[in-house]
């Protein structure tokens, strides 16, 4: 696994274009982070991120186009998502490149599955441009507002962290004891 944060802090802007290829929100997410740090700029990050995302799917795409279903009838997980995936394309083609990215568990899969029905290319590029937007945008306006709800939080906490230590302590004390407990009342009804 990568450590996109480590990837976004060295790299970037190239860091969000390859992870929003492949990972998503959580790049975008660390991206706002970096934005509300002054790290990396609003704007910028929005266009780069909603141009990899939009290349990932286009991606996706691809391979559905060009593999078919041959490409998903030997893996029975995809081939599982691709009928329920089929099922929302059929009824709602459009919504359902404006919303791919944000349905979890199906992402992969829905643009796989436009390409797999031989959706007309040029309509599922013009409509994954704006999707891809949007989801670039939103995604990235939410992790700001994360971030500062984060920031402003642990500005709150940071004078109280020796209570909150001392808290703490006693709490992992008290499961500490309570497991060790259990186990010798445990151990002494095994032992019966």
């Amino acid at each position: 696994m990568f450590d996109w944060s480590s990837l976004v802090q060295h790299y970037g802007y190239l860091a969000v274009l390859i992870g929003s290829f492949f990972e998503g929100e959580t790049v975008l997410m660390l991206g706002a982070y970096a934005v509300h740090q002054h790290i990396l700029s609003f704007w910028p990050l929005v266009g780069i991120a909603m141009f990899g995302g939009f290349l990932g799917d286009q991606f996706y795409y691809f391979i559905g186009y060009r593999y078919g279903y041959n490409f998903i009838r030997s893996r029975p997980k995809l081939n599982k998502k691709f009928k329920r995936a089929s099922q929302m394309i059929v009824r709602f083609p459009t919504l359902s490149i404006l919303l791919m990215r944000f349905l979890w568990g199906l992402r992969t899969i829905i643009p796989m599955s436009f390409g797999i029905l031989r959706y007309p290319a040029m309509r599922y590029l013009a409509v994954n441009l704006l999707a891809s937007f949007i989801w670039a945008f939103v995604v990235i306006s939410v992790g700001m507002q994360v971030s500062h709800w984060l920031h402003v939080f642990w500005h709150m906490l940071l004078p109280h962290q020796k209570k909150i230590i001392i808290i703490a302590a006693v709490i992992s004390c008290i499961i500490i004891a309570r497991i060790i407990y259990g186990r010798v009342v445990k151990l002494q009804d095994h032992s019966e």
